[in-house]
C-alpha cells in the first residue's frame, strides 16, 4: 500500500490576492512544503536532494483567504533518478472536510539531485518508505503546446532577494509571481487594470516546466502569448517563457476564465492580446 501524507494549512491574508482567494503561487508554496514533509519524514541523510522539474495544477473552485485546506500528497511512481508526487487539496470546516471532492488536483515530477548537481539515481530507501517497489508507473503530460509565431507581450525583471530559496536559486514559487505579474502588464498595455472592477482572471490550469535555474541578481526576460480558450467565451490561454540572455529556462502554460462582476455581463476586450503582430512593450 502506497503511503499518504496529509497536512493542514490556512490561506493567510499575504496569501490572497486583491480579490481576495489564494494565489497561484500560495498554492504551489503549499505543494512544496507539504513534499519537504512528507520525504522529511523517511529521515534520510547525505549526500542528494530534490528539485522540481515539471508542475500541472488543476484548479477546480477559487479559495478564499482564511479557508483552512488539508492536502494529502503521496508518490504515483518512480523512474531511476524522477519520482513523481500527487496532491489532493480539500476544504476543511470545523476540523471535517466540507466537500468530499478536492479543489485542487495536482502533480509533481521531482528529479534527484546528487553533491555535485547532476541527477543521480534515487536511493532504494526512499522506494522503501512509500512501499514503492515497483509496477508503479509516472502518469504522462500531454505534449506541449507550439508557441505562436508572432510577436510576443515581453517584461523584464531581476532575481531578488527574497526569490531565493535555501538552494540559492529562484524558488518554483517565485516563477510564477513572476509569471503573473508579466501577464498583468500585458492587460495595462491593453487598458485592463486589476481594480478596475470590470472582472478578474481566475486559474483553471497551470502547467510549468523548469529547465534551469536562474540566480540572484540576474536579469530575465518574460515573453507571453495569450490566446482564446476554446469552447469558452470569457476564457483565455497563456503561453510564456522565462530567458536568461536568451537562453528558456522556464515555460508555462496557463488557463483562465475571465469572472465578471454581478450585474456586468460583459468581458473586457481581449482581441489586441491575441491578434496577430501584437505590440511588445
Amino acid at each position: 500500500m502506497i503511503e499518504h501524507f496529509r497536512y493542514t494549512y490556512d490561506v493567510r491574508y499575504d496569501e490572497a490576492d486583491l480579490y481576495g482567494f489564494a494565489t497561484p503561487a500560495a498554492v504551489l508554496r503549499y505543494l512544496q512544503d507539504i513534499a519537504g514533509r512528507d520525504a522529511s519524514r523517511a529521515q534520510l541523510f547525505g549526500d542528494g536532494y530534490w528539485v522540481a522539474r515539471r508542475t500541472v495544477i488543476e484548479f477546480f473552485a477559487p479559495i478564499p483567504a482564511w479557508t483552512a485546506l488539508e492536502i494529502e500528497t503521496y508518490p504515483r511512481g518512480f523512474t531511476k533518478v524522477t519520482a513523481q508526487r500527487h496532491y489532493e487539496v480539500r476544504v476543511v470546516r470545523g476540523g471535517a472536510k466540507t466537500f468530499p471532492d478536492p479543489v485542487i488536483r495536482a502533480r509533481t515530477v521531482w528529479v534527484f539531485i546528487n553533491s555535485n548537481g547532476r541527477p543521480a539515481r534515487i536511493p532504494e530507501s526512499y522506494h522503501q518508505f512509500w512501499e514503492l517497489s515497483g509496477g508503479h508507473s509516472i502518469q504522462e503530460e500531454a505534449a506541449w503546446p507550439p508557441y505562436p509565431d508572432r510577436l510576443p507581450f515581453t517584461a523584464t525583471a531581476p532575481v531578488r532577494f527574497s526569490d531565493l530559496d535555501v538552494q540559492a536559486h529562484m524558488n518554483n514559487a517565485a516563477y510564477v509571481e513572476l509569471l503573473d505579474n508579466a501577464a498583468w502588464e500585458a492587460f495595462a498595455a491593453n487598458g485592463i487594470l486589476p481594480d478596475s472592477s470590470i472582472g478578474y482572471p481566475i486559474p483553471l490550469h497551470y502547467d510549468i516546466e523548469y529547465l534551469e535555474s536562474a540566480r540572484a541578481g540576474e536579469m530575465l526576460e518574460v515573453r507571453s502569448w495569450f490566446e482564446p480558450l476554446s469552447g469558452q467565451a470569457n476564457g483565455f490561454e497563456l503561453l510564456q517563457q522565462v530567458l536568461r540572455k536568451g537562453t528558456v529556462l522556464i515555460r508555462a502554460h496557463s488557463r483562465w476564465k475571465w469572472q465578471t462582476p454581478l450585474g456586468l455581463s460583459e468581458v473586457p476586450d481581449f482581441e489586441q492580446l491575441w491578434k496577430s503582430g501584437a505590440i511588445a512593450y
